[in-house]
């Protein structure tokens, strides 16, 4: 299986906390992780590790920084023919500080805001993930490769997201963006929210497959007619950065392996839960062992996963009573799996 990520590649330093951040005040820091990060740098880097032949689309500055990341992109095994450099601006990064007691994050995020120039989409795949931070150069890979499978990470929601979403077979939303685009507040004790933005949504873009991630309430999605909730493994958690990237990596992966939909919204699950139990994004991505060992262990390797990890349905032709008490369970079972370790 070849893959290729298009989009953003940069640095991530992350340093736990033991205090809020305080406008004014100096925060001393007594650990630090550094790595490549961003959205399509993690989803190939990700793919890499898990033995695809991966490529990065990306573009860095002529920096040290670049060179680093570059480096991390070899030594996992990930393709770097279609990194390009700018020379007047600097390889994008991001700072991350976790707050060890409450989890919370504050990012500072450092971005260069340019696009591939030389890229032509030549590029034979079998998958194309695209983080839409780059429109012309997912539009040429698609037009070039019409018999991939296309994933696209909505992170806004722009007109692009309007026009490239409906050329992907699936689209990935976070609960931010969903209520951006749907004018919808999602709330998760009130199902007609998830229903109907998840209807919204599924409207405007026709025969693509949808889904939305919620974070720690788990993965929106719908089977034969039915909205659907998977929530995430029991984890001690530490950080959630680029959770959302490692769920995608590994969801295309899994849908490249033709694991079906179910099973791979699993798998993605496992995969970005466990990348919660410790810092900072890209040094947190399991092995693929790790993932379908614990996916064996729980279901069997011959499962289908149609009731996987306590997953509850929510039929969209449901009144909204009916509809609000089956979210409730899920929200129950949820609420035991924040801060238990992995069993």
């Amino acid at each position: 299986m070849k893959a290729l990520s298009i989009g953003r590649s940069c640095l991530e330093i992350t340093s736990p906390i033991d205090e809020n951040i305080v406008e004014g005040s100096t925060i001393v820091v007594q650990e630090k992780y550094e790595c490549g990060g961003g959205k399509a740098g993690n989803v190939a880097y990700l793919l890499g590790k898990w033995g695809v032949e991966s490529y990065i689309a990306a573009v860095m500055g002529a920096d040290d920084t670049a060179n680093k990341i570059k480096k991390e992109f070899e030594n996992i095994g990930v393709k770097i023919d279609y990194l390009e450099t700018v020379f007047d601006k600097p390889t994008g990064m991001k700072f991350i500080t976790v707050n060890k007691t409450t989890r919370e994050k504050t990012v500072f995020d450092l971005t260069n805001n340019v696009y591939l120039k030389k890229f032509n989409g030549n590029v034979e795949s079998d998958i194309i993930i695209s983080d839409l931070t780059d429109r012309n150069a997912t539009l040429v890979s698609y037009d070039r490769n019409p018999n991939a499978i296309t994933f696209l990470y909505a992170s806004g929601a722009t007109s692009d997201l309007i026009e490239v979403g409906k050329l992907s077979k699936y689209i990935i939303f976070n609960k931010k963006v969903a209520e951006e685009f749907t004018k919808i507040s999602i709330d998760f004790n009130n199902a007609s929210t998830i229903v109907n933005a998840f209807n919204t949504i599924k409207q405007r873009f026709g025969t693509s497959e949808l889904l939305i991630c919620l974070g720690e309430k788990g993965c929106v999605y719908s089977i034969n007619g039915q909205v659907k909730i998977m929530p995430p493994v029991r984890v001690e958690v530490q950080d959630t950065t680029d959770a959302g990237d490692i769920f995608l990596g590994a969801f295309a992966y899994s849908i490249g392996r033709n694991f079906g939909l179910e099973k791979s919204i699993c798998y993605a699950t496992i995969a970005a839960s466990f990348s919660t139990t410790k810092y900072t994004g890209r040094l947190s991505i399991p092995t693929l062992t790790e993932v379908s060992t614990y996916y064996d262990g729980k279901f069997g390797k011959e499962n289908n996963p149609n009731n996987t990890m306590n997953d509850k349905t929510v039929n969209m032709n449901t009144t909204v009573s009916s509809t609000s008490n089956t979210v409730n369970n899920t929200t129950t079972v949820e609420s035991e799996v924040t801060n238990t370790n992995v069993n």
